[in-house]
């Protein structure tokens, strides 16, 4: 046989338009095949499966048990080929089946109800899931989802596109109560806990990154999955920590009992990009892109304004 399924399109064309004209005489003049075909179609169609799937000594023909599941099952699959056919050739497939989006959980926090109504408008189905953005580039690789937003850009990937999101900094956050100096995290630590985020995740990796190049080990006794979770400990005066405006943003900027400052070091960034394999969405990943940068303009900078000005000026929401 054709395939390793046992069939492949021609071959279930065929058994249906038999079953469909009761003769395999019928069946060929109708596909303009000669009779002698037909039958080694449907022989070896049998033979490939295993089963019996036509009553040989009925006329008209009539399918066995396996012969009436098989039909039911060709004629779905013969139609939606028919129909992909037809959208392809007229063009008519601007309209996506199914999109599935892996988001940052800041980000979904942020604008992921707008931009599943954009979703809606270019798809008939959609999926959109958050969690750890390491996985979500072996997510995205392995066409489990199509389209990321993630401080994983994959740079080292070819046949992806990319769209620049958010470039924020990284700021310092204190319990709001702290009166202390804030220009020396060494100092900070022997008054106060690092509160870390888990280092399976890539803004807890650049973090940790970024203390070593600065020479700092820094005590390892609070690792917290989520955002939540480290701003709740910090608010609770429990410690300190180093996060972005947008993850504060995503805990809430009303409901934080915190005080935000710079990092007494080096500027460090985060940059969230939204990556899709190249050309096989049309225009959505751009559209996307555009969309979220605009709903973070309207939405985050708005309340950054409001909470943390100072830092509007390093928080890059447009390209």
């Amino acid at each position: 046989m054709r395939s390793g399924f046992g069939f492949d399109l021609r071959s279930m064309e065929i058994f249906v338009e038999t079953l469909e004209r009761g003769s395999q005489t019928a069946a060929a003049e109708s596909l303009g095949l000669k009779q002698s075909s037909v039958s080694q179609s449907l022989a070896n169609l049998e033979e490939a499966m295993g089963v019996a799937l036509l009553n040989r000594h009925s006329r008209p023909l009539e399918p066995t048990s396996a012969g009436r599941f098989f039909y039911d099952r060709a004629k779905r699959l013969l139609n939606e080929a028919r129909s992909t056919r037809r959208e392809l050739v007229s063009g008519a497939f601007g309209r996506l089946h199914q999109v599935r989006m892996a988001l940052v959980d800041s980000l979904a926090t942020a604008v992921g109800q707008p931009l599943i109504e954009v979703i809606k408008r270019h798809t008939s189905d959609y999926t959109l899931t958050t969690g750890l953005s390491h996985m979500h580039g072996h997510a995205l690789l392995t066409r489990h989802v199509d389209i990321i937003i993630s401080d994983d850009r994959l740079e080292n990937y070819d046949g992806l596109e990319r769209h620049a999101i958010l470039g924020e900094p990284f700021v310092l956050v204190l319990p709001a109560d702290w009166a202390g100096p804030v220009d020396n995290l060494r100092w900070l630590t022997r008054k106060l806990d690092f509160v870390r985020y888990t280092p399976q995740s890539l803004i807890g990796q650049s973090i940790e990154r970024h203390l070593r190049v600065h020479q700092m080990e820094l005590p390892a006794r609070l690792h917290l999955d989520n955002t939540y979770a480290v701003l709740s400990l910090v608010s609770a005066g429990a410690g300190w920590t180093i996060t972005t405006p947008l993850c504060l943003y995503q805990a809430g900027l009303d409901r934080l009992n915190v005080r935000v400052v710079p990092l007494p070091t080096e500027p460090l960034r985060r940059e969230l990009t939204l990556v899709a394999r190249r050309d096989e969405l049309g225009d959505l990943p751009s559209q996307l892109a555009r969309d979220s940068r605009r709903l973070l303009e309207r939405r985050y900078r708005g309340e950054l304004e409001r909470h943390l000005p100072w830092v509007l000026s390093d928080v890059v929401t447009s390209r």
